[in-house]
């Protein structure tokens, strides 16, 4: 494993720990013809019932850039206004 591929999977387990400390559940699978991965991030089991989305699902080149699509997903069906700060 290269540092590279080490700080991915790093950013992949801190991605999934913000979701997971959200109250979700986040489900990830490799799409074996394209080579791509998808995610699907619903409420977890102990969630309260509550308006707006109860999930949604990305596509990325890679399990961590489906995770974030699927975020951005979620964030705008639920109306969120995010500010960058890059």
């Amino acid at each position: 494993m290269t540092y590279a591929d080490d700080r991915v999977a790093e950013e992949t387990g801190r991605a999934i720990l913000a979701v997971y400390r959200a109250g979700l559940q986040v489900r990830v699978w490799p799409h074996a013809l394209s080579g791509r991965a998808a995610a699907r991030i619903v409420s977890g089991a102990g969630a309260r019932a509550r308006r707006g989305p109860r999930s949604a699902t990305g596509v990325g080149d890679s399990p961590l850039s489906a995770i974030y699509a699927a975020v951005q997903r979620l964030n705008d069906r639920a109306g969120a206004i995010v500010v960058r700060l890059d």
